[in-house]
């Protein structure tokens, strides 16, 4: 065959391809994956470490799978101990990085496959981009099988330019999520499709996919838990809904034992059976299996006459619910005891409110704090927002159409899904989530929403069996978006981690309102109404200047990924190289624990702490208390001698994070919290004067602890600083000579004027007599553009942060004989022979590293050595 009729005959198949109507969704699909690839893609110009010539992660964590898969490259596997992690005890679990780690290695020797040239750098950070495009096919897929193919691909482009779901699927964001995602949709679409399959061979087959896939997610990533829940509490209600069939318990039970197989032989440690079933979200699945496994028994074997006994008194499947439900109450009790069940009670009813934790652990972490409906709002726009709600609106209108409470039910379920997702729409709105009105919206609707369910579903059996029946034959496809949707929502309203694993559950419920809305359209018989309908729904989809069409996500998505550039910094990347070619291969670094990754990664060095935050609460707490707001250079220097410590590093980012390691770092009274916060110099209010200017310093400070002046209480937190007035001298050489400062002082609504003892400029510590407020104002650069003025800008430094080690060596700069500075980047980064100071409105300082030079006569606390927490009781606060 010569090439003229291979071109043609290739020809011939092409357009056979598209004259088959039913290919069309895969080559919009096929765009769809190319337009997802090519805006992720973007960011990697600005992935590059001058440093080393490599490509480098967005983020902080993906840095630490950066080393693993060079570590698995380098010896085919993981250790056994990761020694650069927690010195000097190391981190034995690293099971659950495994995977991942593998998948980046042979993704880079796939694509090494065709092009010699490419790194392993390169493959970790194209990783998210490819397993985003990848699972889009399972997504689409997905989609289809459950609606129609329109909702599959309208939901899929949504997805593709989301905002909420772009930036842990860029390229360098080498996380979790991206392989979690695959195999979150991959096990949904088999699941999906097995209970669709008429043969019980092909469902189970399905089903043993759907459990690989799930066991997999699980080995990649916590958020498993919620594919637990979901599945789970699915099977419960198709069980009381006497809908779940004999193959669909086989199906379900071949899901199960598959995804514990693969857990427990991948990953025993953390995942062992017992601690799976005694979970209050994954004990949800084996309840269900339970559930399932005993309405089989009753509706097959009739055993003991239970069916004989029960019919026509309960429903068959909800008795399989109780009766199941008092098993697990006694065998949950015979291992855990009495106090058990209610304690696991209360903490699904903690959870519910504050999923993430309410405790200084939790609250200094931002992706765990619980978000607002307005931040939703503010990332998709107003009508993204509401056509999600409609869409749910219309799925539940569906799913009840046949039934008499089709008004009365959508009705309900409407004032449920505003009451609770608005029930946190904005701080200091009157639903701000924390005041009386919105938790009982919340917990409220989630309440009367359940119990309303169930009285309808009774009153049904028992007066109604015409609604009863129509009950039953709820679609199943319909049921499995609707658990999908509110347990994600209750999952999403509890923490801004969660939004994005949220986000592709709301384009199926935009795509689908867009769907069905354009489908009642084409039923209207008035022209007018039609072209009408038809012309909002393009302008919603289409317009640009609306926040939530595709055209604007579009820009929006193009424009973020083109300008995200990775947290590791040029600052951290110069740092990082002096660190390599300056230090011992040996050498542990001391820090706060979000630059672990980066030091173990970037400067090849070895840390106490990380982002892991696996070694213990101790760990930073001790960091918190003893090392950062430490009292003295002997209380750091023990805990530090007793971890092999040999370098501390702090950068100005600390100043921000004050409140954070403060808070981490005190006792049970909060003995070291506090922050500090800058004024600025506002030049219109500041005052010339006969003799001197009086320069004027605008900002707010809320105190961090009780003081007395004048026979007068200030209390933390209630009283605080407005401004603060700084007397200039101007001398006839040019220099300027600065009096004593005023704190402007404001409590109750009263104003006073306080003295401040000290300020602090140009490297000097200058204090006055008269007494008043006795931490210390920090005198500031501020430079914009061009422009520099040397008493710009002012940082207040409360006495119990004045104390501090933190204060001393990084603010201060105070010379030390045990901490002796190796590295300050001040000269290299700062204009103008600066240093810490407000660049271009922005608070910004060096990074400086010290080594530590251990006196004789050191006596380290025994909590050191044990990672133990002196006083338990700060775990809980």
């Amino acid at each position: 065959m010569d090439s003229t009729d291979m071109l043609a005959k290739r020809s011939e198949k092409v357009k056979k391809f598209f004259s088959d109507k039913t290919n069309f969704p895969y080559f919009i699909l096929g765009i769809l994956i190319v337009i997802g690839y090519a805006i992720r893609s973007k960011t990697l110009k600005n992935l590059i470490d001058p440093t080393t010539g490599n490509y480098i992660p967005l983020a902080l964590d993906p840095f630490l799978f950066l080393r693993y898969a060079k570590e698995t490259l380098t010896n085919g596997a993981l250790s056994a101990v990761d020694v650069m992690r927690y010195v000097p005890t190391g981190y034995e679990q690293i099971g659950e990085f495994g995977l991942l780690s593998n998948v980046i290695v042979g993704l880079y020797k796939f694509l090494g496959f065709f092009n010699s040239g490419i790194t392993l750098e390169y493959a970790h950070v194209v990783y998210p981009p490819i397993l985003f495009c990848l699972s889009l096919i399972f997504f689409f897929l997905l989609i289809r099988r459950l609606f129609d193919y329109r909702v599959g691909l309208l939901a899929t482009a949504f997805l593709v330019v989301l905002p909420s779901y772009l930036y842990r699927t860029l390229a360098g964001f080498s996380d979790k999520e991206s392989l979690a995602m695959f195999f979150m949709f991959g096990a949904m679409y088999y699941y999906v499709r097995a209970w669709q399959e008429k043969k019980l061979r092909t469902a189970m087959i399905c089903g043993l996919f759907s459990g690989i896939l799930t066991g997999l997610m699980g080995l990649t990533w916590g958020g498993v838990s919620l594919v637990f829940l979901i599945f789970g509490l699915f099977v419960l209600i198709e069980v009381v809904l006497d809908k779940f069939s004999e193959k669909d318990f086989y199906v379900y039970s071949v899901w199960l034992f598959s995804l514990l197989f693969i857990l427990k032989v991948f990953f025993g440690q953390k995942y062992t059976v017992s601690t799976l079933a005694l979970s209050v979200t994954s004990g949800f699945m084996f309840l269900a299996f339970l559930v399932g496994l005993i309405n089989l028994i009753i509706r097959k074997k009739n055993l003991f006459g239970i069916k004989d006994k029960i019919e026509g008194k309960l429903p068959l499947g909800f008795a399989s619910l109780i009766i199941s439900g008092v098993l697990g109450i006694f065998f949950v009790t015979l291992l855990e005891g009495f106090g058990a069940i209610a304690g696991k009670a209360s903490s699904f009813i903690r959870n519910l409110l504050e999923p993430f934790g309410f405790t200084r652990w939790n609250l200094t972490v931002a992706e765990s704090h619980q978000p607002y409906v307005s931040d939703w709002i503010a990332s998709w726009g107003w009508s993204y927002m509401l056509l999600m709600v409609i869409g749910s609106i219309i799925l539940v209108y569906n799913l009840l159409k046949k039934t008499k409470l089709k008004l009365k039910g959508t009705a309900f379920y409407t004032f449920f899904i505003f009451a609770f997702i608005f029930s946190r729409y904005k701080a200091g709105a009157t639903l701000n989530g924390v005041n009386t009105l919105s938790k009982s919206l919340y917990v409220g609707s989630l309440i009367a929403l359940g119990i309303g369910a169930i009285a309808v579903y009774f009153y049904a059996y028992r007066k109604d069996k015409e609604l009863y029946t129509s009950i039953l034959n709820f679609d199943k496809n319909t049921i499995f978006v609707i658990v999908w949707f509110l347990l994600l929502t209750v999952a999403a309203r509890g923490a801004i981690r969660l939004l994005h694993i949220y986000s592709p559950v709301t384009t199926v419920l935009v795509a689908y309102a867009f769907v069905k809305i354009f489908d009642y359209a084409k039923s209207l018989e008035i022209n007018w109404a039609k072209f009408g309908v038809y012309g909002i729904l393009l302008i919603l989809l289409f317009l640009p200047t609306v926040q939530g069409s595709l055209t604007n996500m579009y820009t929006s998505a193009n424009n973020q990924a083109k300008y995200t550039g990775p947290s590791y910094g040029s600052q951290w990347q110069t740092s990082m190289k002096w660190v390599r070619e300056n230090t011992d291969e040996d050498a542990v670094f001391a820090h706060w624990w979000d630059y672990g990754y980066w030091v173990q990664t970037g400067g090849e060095r070895a840390t106490l702490t990380d982002g892991g935050n696996a070694g213990g609460y101790a760990l930073n707490y001790f960091m918190g208390r003893h090392v950062i707001t430490g009292q003295s250079e002997t209380e750091a220097l023990e805990f530090l001698y007793a971890k092999n410590a040999t370098h501390l590093l702090m950068i100005s980012d600390e100043i921000g994070k004050y409140p954070a390691f403060s808070s981490i770092g005190s006792d049970v009274d909060y003995d070291r919290y506090g922050w500090i916060t800058t004024f600025q110099l506002d030049k219109s209010r500041s005052q010339e004067r006969r003799n001197d200017t009086n320069l004027f310093y605008a900002g707010s400070y809320a105190f961090d602890e009780d003081f007395i002046f004048d026979d007068t209480l200030f209390v933390k937190q209630s009283g605080g600083i407005g401004a603060f007035l700084l007397p200039s001298v101007p001398q006839e050489d040019g220099t300027v000579v600065l009096k004593q400062p005023e704190a402007v002082v404001v409590q109750n609504g009263q104003q006073y004027s306080i003295p401040v003892e000290c300020i602090f400029i140009e490297g000097k510590e200058i204090e006055f007599e008269q007494p008043g407020l006795k931490g210390c104002l920090m005198i500031l650069p501020r430079v914009n553009g061009n422009q520099n003025e040397p008493f710009g800008a002012a940082i207040w430094i409360s006495p119990k942060i004045r104390r501090t080690l933190f204060t001393q060596l990084y603010l201060y700069g105070v010379e030390s004989e045990n901490f002796k500075l190796v590295y300050d980047d001040s000269a290299q980064f700062f204009p103008h022979g600066l240093s810490l100071g407000v660049y271009n409105g922005r608070l910004i300082g060096p990074q400086k590293i010290w080594e530590m030079s251990y006196p004789q006569g050191l006596e380290p606390s025994e909590f050191y050595y044990s990672n133990e927490l002196p006083d338990e009781r700060v775990r809980e606060s």
